[in-house]
């Protein structure tokens, strides 16, 4: 083959998986209707979607885009919800222009509606007032996004006493991973409800409501991998919205002039999810759980540096695990090496499943990769501070004066020895991550 004919190919595959690197809104289900978005790019009726002219995030906060994305073609029609018939809503995510499934899985995702003073195709930025419904960050330890993963959507619950009438929805998802990534969507229904109208509830404009400063988001990278609960995440945003927040007799629309935007009033909270009396849940397959959880995040079993090998698994058998795997490091080395070794796997996994969506768009496949690694330089980094430990202890019980004392020394190093990911090392990922077209997808 002519070298420009396998560079072009190489280069098409290359845009194939980074466009399945991120994604939008492809499916709501609310009140027993389905409601399908057309891929990216097609003609014909968009039904309640604003369908964006890419899949790509938004990562400046102050851009117009940061109010539905980067809309190509607005709603073309405004559906009816009956909240009687159901007041759940739930998303689903693809990556646009196939079927691929949502690859990220590390930070929040939020529920935002604005009452429209009409039609919610002549909103603007500037006049509307978003109040949050809900935000969702871990649920059983690992952050709610990662469900998305698997082709499961995440659920939200609409006020069944929220006012009747039209409604601009802008459902959100930021990805933490490596910099502050914001995928906002919108859509729009025409709502029966009660006469709840929130006037009290903090709102929000787009742009406007978030800072590149809020803890929630300027903690995007390496940092991000240290929070493993609810309590120790800012969700950025207003507030959710509270029962007492409600009037019946207040009129409250998306165009309201006492906004209250909110970049200055993050919320920091420690349950599953915040909303009007809403469990955050998670469907996994065809069956749906809910569960408030406050717990820590596991490490995969596949990633042991301080045993006999580093694996980084994927969870498809389109993107195969055995050969990425590393032998343990040489006893008494740096850890830099182990890092490397890292990194090579980590190239190795990104390349599998560069080659696995690029040769069957159809088939879904998880990708885990940027987990893995994260988790395979913990581990290294850890397996090399145990060593240090190992040896201050050995040179503090061989001056103790008892065996009492001897154990009380192994203790307290065991207790204060906990495993980090070192920056320096995880900026190398970085510069690595953001240095060859290997690694597009992960970005």
């Amino acid at each position: 083959m002519h070298a420009s004919t396998l560079f072009a190919s190489f280069a098409t595959a290359a845009l194939v998986s980074l466009a399945n690197a991120h994604g939008i809104v492809s499916k709501i289900e609310v009140a027993g209707q389905t409601f399908e978005s057309p891929l990216i790019g097609a003609s014909g009726d968009n039904g309640p979607f604003y369908v964006p002219t890419d899949n790509s995030p938004i990562t400046d906060v102050t851009s117009e885009d940061m109010f539905c994305g980067s809309v190509a073609t607005a709603a073309t029609s405004t559906p009816s919800i009956d909240l009687s018939q159901g007041n759940t809503i739930s998303f689903y995510w693809e990556s646009g222009y196939s079927t691929s499934n949502w690859p990220h899985n590390t930070g929040p995702i939020f529920l935002y509606m604005a009452k429209c003073d009409s039609d919610c195709t002549s909103q603007t930025a500037s006049s509307t007032n978003f109040i949050k419904i809900e935000q969702q960050g871990f649920v059983n330890g690992v952050w709610a996004q990662a469900a998305l993963n698997t082709g499961s959507p995440v659920t939200f619950t609409i006020p069944s006493d929220l006012a009747s009438g039209n409604y601009l929805i802008r459902h959100e998802i930021i990805n933490l991973a490596s910099t502050d990534e914001n995928f906002p969507a919108c859509s729009q229904f025409a709502i029966t409800g009660g006469s709840n109208t929130y006037s009290s509830a903090q709102t929000a404009q787009f742009p406007g409501a978030y800072s590149a400063t809020d803890a929630g988001l300027a903690d995007a990278g390496s940092a991000i991998y240290s929070v493993k609960t609810n309590a120790e995440y800012t969700f950025p945003g207003p507030d959710p919205v509270l029962s007492s927040d409600g009037s019946d007799t207040s009129s409250a629309s998306g165009s309201s002039s006492d906004s209250n935007s909110a970049s200055s009033s993050s919320s920091t909270v420690a349950s599953t999810s915040s909303s009007v009396g809403a469990t955050a849940t998670v469907a996994t397959g065809a069956t749906s759980s809910s569960s408030t959880a406050t717990g820590v995040v596991v490490l995969p079993s596949s990633v042991r540096l301080a045993s006999a090998s580093v694996t980084l698994a994927t969870t498809t058998a389109s993107v195969s695990a055995s050969a990425v795997t590393t032998p343990t490091a040489a006893a008494g080395s740096s850890s830099s090496s182990d890092i490397d070794t890292c990194a090579t796997q980590w190239t190795t996994c990104n390349a599998a499943y560069m080659s696995a969506t690029a040769s069957d768009n159809s088939t879904a496949v998880a990708y885990s990769c940027q987990t893995a690694y994260v988790n395979c330089v913990a581990q290294a980094e850890s397996a090399v501070e145990s060593s240090s430990v190992a040896t201050a202890v050995t040179s503090e019980v061989a001056s103790s004066s008892s065996t009492t004392d001897a154990m009380a020394t192994i203790d307290t190093a065991a207790a204060t020895s906990t495993p980090v990911v070192n920056s320096r090392a995880f900026a190398k990922h970085l510069r690595r991550h953001h240095a060859g077209v290997s690694r597009l997808d992960f970005h």
